[in-house]
Formats: C-alpha cells, sequence, structure tokens
C-alpha cells in the first residue's frame, strides 16, 4: 500500500530539494531520484500514532539510516560536522531522537569527540555505530566510515524487513491454530462428549485424556498465563545480568541446533568490523578492540580479549583465532 514520505535531495545541480512524494517503499523513491543524478538526503515515512505520544516515540532503525546517510553526504560536501549536525536536525521529526542530536551537539561544541557524544545515548546508536564512528575519528575519515556504517544500517533494515516478511503469515496461521485448538478442546469435545454419556457409549481413552486437558486450561489457563509471562521477564532480566548473559551465551554456542547460526554471526560481524577498519587504516590491534567492543555474545568478546592479549605477547593471531571456539576453519585459515 502506497505511504507518504518526507523527502530531501540534493538535485543534478546541487540545489537542495523538499518534497512529499507517495510511493511503496523509500527503495523506491531513492532508486528513482539517483536515476536523476540525484542524491538522497533522507526519507521518512509520514506517520502519526497517538499510542507513540502516549508512550514516547521510539527511533526506528531506517530513521537512524536516513540520519547517517544525511550526515554522510554533508561531510563529502565540505561542510563542518556541527554545521552537518545541525542541517540534520532540521529534518527529523522524532522528538525522541531530535532531543539526542541536539544533547550532541552541544557536547561537541563543548569538546567532545561525535563518538563520545553518541555513547551517552545508547537507546539510539548501538556499540557498532559508535565504534565505527570513533575509528573514522582516529583515522581522519569520517565520511567513509559514516558511509560504511549507512551500508551496515541499510543491509540490517534489508534483513528485518524480509524477516517480517517472511514470518508473517507463520505467525497468522500459528495464532489462527492455536486458537482453533483451544475452542475445540473447551468447547467442542466436552458438548459430543455430554451426548456420548448421556447415550451410554464408552469414552475412548484418548478424549478423555483431551477433556482433562480442556478442564485443567479452563481451570488454570490464566495461571499458565502468568506463568509463561513471568518466566520471560525473568529470562529477559537474565540478559541483562552479567552472569545471566554469559550463560545463555554458551548455551547458544553449546546447543547443536543455534551452533552453526551463531558461530557463523559471529564470524560475518567479525570480518566485516575488521575488514572495513583494516581498510581505512585503522592498526590491527585497534581494529580488534572495535571488534570485541561490538559483539554481543560475551564468549567471542572474551576470545577476542584473549586474541590482544596473545598479540601483545607476540603469539601469532591466527593460532590464537584457532583455539577459539567461535571462528570457523575457513576464518582462521584466511587469517
Amino acid at each position: 500500500m502506497p505511504s507518504e514520505f518526507q523527502v530531501q535531495y540534493l538535485d543534478s545541480d546541487n540545489k537542495l530539494v523538499k518534497k512529499v512524494i507517495t510511493s511503496n517503499s523509500s527503495a523506491e523513491i531513492e532508486r528513482s531520484i539517483q536515476e536523476l543524478g540525484g542524491d538522497v538526503l533522507s526519507v521518512i515515512e509520514k506517520k502519526s500514532s497517538s499510542f507513540n505520544i502516549l508512550i514516547g516515540d521510539p527511533v526506528k532503525l531506517q530513521q537512524k539510516t536516513n540520519f547517517i546517510q544525511q550526515l554522510k553526504t554533508m561531510l563529502a560536501s565540505g561542510v563542518s560536522l556541527v554545521q552537518g549536525l545541525e542541517i540534520a536536525l532540521q529534518q527529523i521529526n522524532n522528538q525522541h531522537f531530535k532531543t539526542a542530536i541536539e544533547a550532541i551537539i552541544l557536547d561537541i561544541k563543548q569538546g567532545s569527540d561525535f563518538s563520545v557524544a553518541m555513547k551517552k545515548h545508547p537507546k539510539i546508536f548501538d556499540n557498532i555505530s559508535v565504534a565505527m564512528v570513533e575509528a573514522g575519528e582516529r583515522g581522519g575519515a569520517l565520511d567513509k566510515m559514516l558511509e560504511e556504517l549507512e551500508k551496515t544500517l541499510k543491509k540490517d533494515v534489508e534483513i528485518n524487513d524480509s524477516i517480517k516478511k517472511a514470518t508473517r503469515y507463520p505467525k497468522i496461521v500459528g495464532s489462527i491454530m492455536l486458537l482453533s485448538m483451544y475452542v475445540v478442546i473447551t468447547k467442542v469435545i466436552p458438548t459430543f462428549t455430554g451426548i456420548l454419556t448421556s447415550s451410554g457409549t464408552e469414552i475412548p481413552m484418548l478424549t478423555q485424556i483431551i477433556l482433562s486437558l480442556g478442564d485443567t486450561l479452563d481451570a488454570f489457563g490464566l495461571y499458565l498465563l502468568f506463568i509463561i509471562a513471568l518466566i520471560f521477564f525473568i529470562y529477559k532480566y537474565a540478559l541483562r545480568t552479567v552472569s545471566g548473559k554469559a550463560f545463555f551465551d554458551q548455551a547458544a554456542l553449546k546447543n547443536p541446533i543455534f551452533k552453526k547460526i551463531t558461530v557463523s554471526a559471529i564470524n560475518l560481524r567479525f570480518t566485516k568490523i575488521c575488514g572495513t577498519l583494516l581498510t581505512y587504516g585503522v592498526p590491527l590491534k585497534e581494529a580488534l578492540v572495535v571488534a570485541k567492543n561490538v559483539a554481543e555474545n560475551t564468549v567471542y568478546k572474551d576470545a577476542i580479549d584473549k586474541i590482544i592479549q596473545d598479540i601483545d605477547s607476540g603469539k601469532p593471531i591466527t593460532t590464537s583465532a584457532k583455539e577459539a571456539e567461535v571462528f570457523s576453519e575457513y576464518l582462521c585459515s584466511m587469517i
């Protein structure tokens, strides 16, 4: 279904253009503008929600991508960092996001680095965003690192969209099936059972088990939902603790079902970050520190920390990588 987008771009004459465009997706708009020789600054979908007004509008990944894209374009055009941030600020509609950028601008004017100012807003800028900006500042190639960050964020947007599309139908079907099973177990089967009982027919064992299950759901359904919700909140709380996070990270690597997926994701993130940083002249040790800082898995973080220590002691990085459980044989052979 087409939506309205607030679009800003530089046309082929390098003039700033602001307009509202109706399209099926932001990617379609970007493609059309680029075909005409323009340079997209921001594409923001126009949405309003009373629910967001009540709880505070969260900053979406697409909004962050637009911000990084616009800032990258400004810096590449020779605009200073503060000026670029101030221009980008004018195009932000999300109040929470706008407040954060205003604070970042103030911090930079007071002498803070961009990456240090970003760290104060972890709900908006994750570790990888901060780390890549920090690497860009160190290497004197902030605009180039912002371009790489933009590519990373766009890829994340595409992946998230693909996951949503792929899981939407199974979620709907699964919900309908669960609801149907509940109705059949608690309403339909008991009705037919009553008819069979009144006629003197013996009820099969399987039907009796299903009836018992239905009675249990009727009597303790709310308690069951409460227990499930409690387990979920305990799990979420445990992930926020050091010991809990370490436990689940280790479990993910030991579980034969999730290990392959986890290791593949770790290797992909490691090679992308280190490869990008090394390309722009960041020393190996600093690249490893950045990779460690953006790591989400504590086992992976500890493994990189061990590699850094081994490098300091003169041990080959290939040997250290092979000793860790989170790097594939192929990756170790390529180092």
